[in-house]
């Protein structure tokens, strides 16, 4: 019996015939150890090339009561729209200006928390001239979204920021807008699981180090706050740790005339914390809608049974060792994809993550086929572009300007 296990429970299938892919022309995978197990119609590829159009849906719609109460979402339609497309040319996907979200620069600052400005103009009354070098000599640079000010972009001028000193492990939800020059590529953004909605936190990520995300606070004020007082702790040079305790005090009173908490845990970190349905491999978790029980369920594994297998494929001393190892990680994305029937999509988010989260190369096709999926049907269709630009041009390195 081959057995696939869905919210705890454990569907078998008899043996006694090789059973049908359930996606069967919309299967993606080419594991020839997944091949033998299902059963897939003849020339998939031929067929899929020659006429997209005649793809079949789906199986096993979404029973009309789960569509309802999931505001008749309907992923059906959707995985079978994305996958016809997810194909580009390559010259296709070196032109940023083809991107479907690009914004005006107007769009962008509308889209920033309050404290985002109050926080450009705390550091004019540093350096007026030229406030992103506020605390240069700490090591510490405004950039990222913030450039867009540095640089006095006309309003109207459209831009896409998906790359943008985004780093290797950021996440489509990190917005960069804090660098350091540490080796370690440390950097600080703002953080929203919507993007339609203000951040409600900002997090650091060592981009040299790992994928792990630390939280800084409900605001800018409170990360900085955190960064001068670990900084000036290090801090040799008398003279400069007089000025910038001198920066300290006035940023403190600042905020605190703005009404900002420099405090790291408040109750809007707290909020979202409470809304996170499961931890991640870079420790931040996701943050999906769930109603009457549908909108997410686990992965059957545990966070620490999917490293070792995915140490284990890339460690593989051979093709076809690792072709092996793969089954368990296919398994995976089958629960994924039974999971997008019911309308549990953050199955597949979490999923997605962790293999973005795990870092490696090898797994970007496989992110790319559940990932975007993923943002897609939880109606975060700009996170769907922002990671597959950003795996197209994923970089180790510090050289993440993308505007100039």
């Amino acid at each position: 019996m081959i057995s696939v296990t869905m919210g705890g429970k454990s569907r078998k299938r008899p043996s006694t015939d090789i059973p049908d892919c359930k996606y069967g022309l919309d299967c993606y995978q080419k594991n020839p150890q997944h091949r033998k197990k299902f059963r897939h119609p003849e020339s998939v590829t031929e067929q899929k090339n020659a006429n997209p159009e005649s793809v079949t849906e789906l199986k096993n719609a979404n029973p009309e009561s789960v569509s309802e109460q999931k505001n008749n979402l309907t992923p059906e339609k959707e995985i079978s729209d994305f996958q016809n497309n997810t194909e580009t040319t390559e010259s296709q996907e070196k032109i940023s200006s083809e991107a479907k979200f690009a914004e005006t620069v107007g769009e962008v600052l509308k889209s920033m928390p309050a404290d985002f400005f109050e926080f450009w103009n705390f550091c004019k009354t540093i350096n007026e001239l030229k406030p992103e070098d506020a605390f240069s000599e700490l090591g510490l640079q405004l950039t990222g979204i913030y450039d867009i000010l540095s640089k006095q972009l006309s309003k109207t001028k459209k831009v896409v920021l998906h790359c943008h000193y985004r780093y290797y492990y950021d996440p489509p939800e990190f917005q960069t807008v804090i660098t350091s020059s540490d080796k370690d590529l440390y950097h600080i953004g703002y953080f929203r699981d919507e993007p339609d909605k203000h951040p409600s936190v900002l997090v650091s990520n060592s981009a040299a180090s790992g994928p792990k995300l630390t939280l800084k606070g409900d605001n800018i004020f409170a990360a900085m706050n955190t960064e001068l007082t670990g900084r000036l702790k290090k801090l040799k040079q008398t003279a400069l740790r007089n000025k910038f305790s001198k920066t300290q005090e006035n940023l403190q009173k600042y905020a605190k005339g703005k009404k900002y908490s420099l405090e790291i845990s408040t109750a809007k970190t707290k909020a979202r914390s409470k809304k996170v349905n499961s931890k991640t491999f870079n420790d931040f978790g996701i943050v999906v809608p769930v109603a009457n029980d549908v909108g997410y369920r686990p992965l059957p594994d545990s966070n620490a049974t999917v490293k070792s297998v995915l140490k284990r494929i890339v460690s593989a001393e051979d093709e076809n060792k690792r072709l092996e190892m793969e089954e368990s990680l296919d398994e995976l994305i089958t629960n994924v994809q039974f999971a997008n029937d019911e309308c549990d999509f953050g199955m597949g988010l979490e999923l997605g993550i962790d293999l973005f989260a795990f870092g490696d190369p090898y797994f970007h096709s496989h992110i790319l086929s559940i990932l975007p999926l993923a943002y897609k049907l939880l109606n975060r269709p700009k996170y769907a572009e922002v990671v597959e630009f950003h795996l197209r041009n994923r970089k180790k390195s510090g050289d993440l300007n993308a505007l100039d």
